[in-house]
């Protein structure tokens, strides 16, 4: 009679599953260690920010007309923010604040790859490399983009970027070094060798053949390859196509895209702007041929609508990513470089004056950087994917503004008055269902979005906020109903909780044109 060994092979499976546990266990502790060591030498790296440049915001704190040399300092306090927190290469910066559940690494390389292409379009506007950051110093951009690219792109350095894998969020950052790649072709590709340009493109390139979210991620696949081609670089023509008419599925018309077809929202969110028409934008820029007459008309139709949503006093903020707040002026601002005449430069500039006033008084800018929140950092609106350096995605609407040359009408008209500061209105945006509802006696902007839900943000109770610390993985509450299922947002009150209750009053709004 044989001897039965099930039992033996299931202890041995037991132990195999145990031991797997207990690596798995080791790896995601020590991964927590570093990542916490990495989050200590942040906050101490932190200190070497100038105190003074607090101070180049000021402009943004007053009521006169904002001029371009405001601007300029802005870039100064943007940049001085990433040196101060740069790493040894320069392919990372270690930004202080709430951990994503991404990881410490991927925190670190959004530092960089979300700074980037601000470096980049302000060079593609014809401005100078030589920027002063304080104490004395002065950095060169090209530099800066230089050095970080190739350390990133560089199996063999130690702040090498990693392979791109299936949902990796580095196909998301990615897209935004190609854009800087782009912009910066007659300053930094031309000027690589040829063994440099091959090894940033075989990194690019990565992002191919990869399993990715079904929503706006199509189009961060579709700039990298639209950016590799347009550089003379290899790249995947079918990819391109393929993911271009995935993201082209989902327009609704009016100008407005859903973000996928399958999720828990109602789909329609800010993301319009500074995603969609954001990376069409700079796509069809890269990719001319590629439906420009569908892009031109789906921006104009949007902008048409949504120009009613900005105010002096902010506008109704709803839905995800609310650190990604100062990018919303950026499609009004991408029209005027496009020609459309939905609106004139005027009031493209005074929507990107108006928004980044807005939130520079109410404190949404600290060390050099964008803050974890909607005026500060908040548990409440922060998403679990959003590190320390994500919020720099606000830096979009000055992308847009700084790829303009300094004679552009944008830099050089007068800033006219925005709807609200005109008249009354009540205007229906068509594929989402809404209603936009504008005062001009208090200058607030409602947002009425046909769902039927009163719910507030909640915060982050105390047994998410110990294993948020403990173990390392944040436990941030999503707020799904407060963000996307209120009857009505609006600029005033946003989320139906927060309030600029130290808003300038219209009467002393002296910069009102």
């Amino acid at each position: 009679m044989g001897v039965n060994r099930a039992p033996l092979r299931a202890a041995r499976v037991s132990q195999t599953v145990k031991l797997w546990r207990l690596r798995a266990w080791l790896r995601a502790t020590l991964a927590c260690q570093v990542s916490k060591r990495w989050r200590l030498r942040a906050w101490f790296v932190h200190w070497r920010f100038p105190a003074a440049a607090e101070d180049w915001v000021s402009a943004f704190r007053g009521n006169t007309a904002l001029p371009a040399s405001a601007y300029a300092d802005l870039m100064r306090y943007f940049v001085a923010g990433f040196v101060a927190h740069r790493s040894r290469l320069g392919a990372h910066a270690d930004y202080p604040g709430m951990a994503s559940y991404n990881g410490a690494a991927m925190d670190r390389l959004e530092g960089f790859s979300r700074m980037a292409p601000l470096m980049a379009a302000w060079l593609h506007g014809g401005r100078p490399a030589e920027i002063t950051v304080g104490r004395g110093r002065t950095v060169n951009l090209v530099t800066l983009l230089h050095t970080g690219v190739l350390a990133g792109t560089d199996p063999a350095s130690r702040e090498y970027w990693g392979c791109i894998g299936h949902w990796s969020q580095t196909i998301v950052e990615a897209s935004d070094i190609a854009l800087a790649l782009w912009l910066t072709r007659p300053l930094l590709w031309d000027a690589l060798r040829d063994e440099e340009r091959r090894q940033i493109s075989e990194w690019l390139i990565q992002v191919n053949d990869k399993r990715i979210p079904d929503n706006n991620w199509h189009l961060f696949v579709v700039q990298v390859n639209a950016a590799l081609a347009a550089l003379d670089a290899p790249y995947d023509e079918s990819a391109l196509r393929l993911h271009y008419e995935r993201a082209k599925s989902f327009y609704c018309g009016d100008g407005w895209f859903r973000d996928g077809e399958i999720g828990d929202t109602p789909g329609f969110d800010y993301y319009n702007a500074w995603g969609f028409h954001y990376h069409l934008h700079w796509i069809s820029r890269m990719r001319p041929e590629l439906d420009a007459a569908f892009i031109d008309d789906a921006l104009s139709d949007f902008v048409t609508g949504y120009r009613h949503f900005m105010g002096p006093l902010g506008f109704p903020m709803m839905g995800r990513s609310a650190c990604y707040r100062m990018a919303a002026p950026a499609p009004l601002i991408q029209a005027q470089q496009r020609k459309l005449e939905a609106l004139p430069a005027g009031e493209a500039r005074r929507a990107l004056d108006e928004t980044w006033r807005h939130f520079v008084r109410h404190g949404a800018l600290v060390g050099g950087n964008v803050t974890q929140g909607y005026y500060g950092a908040d548990r409440r609106l922060l998403e679990n994917y959003s590190g320390p350096a994500s919020c720099l995605w606000s830096l979009r609407s000055l992308v847009a503004a700084f790829s303009l040359p300094e004679a552009h009408p944008f830099w050089c008209e007068r800033a006219t008055a925005l709807p609200v500061e005109r008249d009354h209105f009540r205007v229906t945006i068509g594929a989402p269902g809404w209603t936009v509802i504008g005062d001009r006696q208090s200058l607030t902007i409602t947002l009425l979005t046909g769902q039927h839900d009163d719910a507030t943000l909640e915060g982050q109770g105390p047994l998410a906020r110990v294993i948020d610390m403990l173990a390392c993985e944040p436990q941030r509450p999503e707020n799904i109903p407060a963000k996307y299922f209120r009857t009505s947002y609006d600029s005033m009150r946003p989320y139906g909780l927060l309030e600029a209750a130290d808003a300038p009053s219209p009467g002393t709004m002296q910069g009102r044109p």
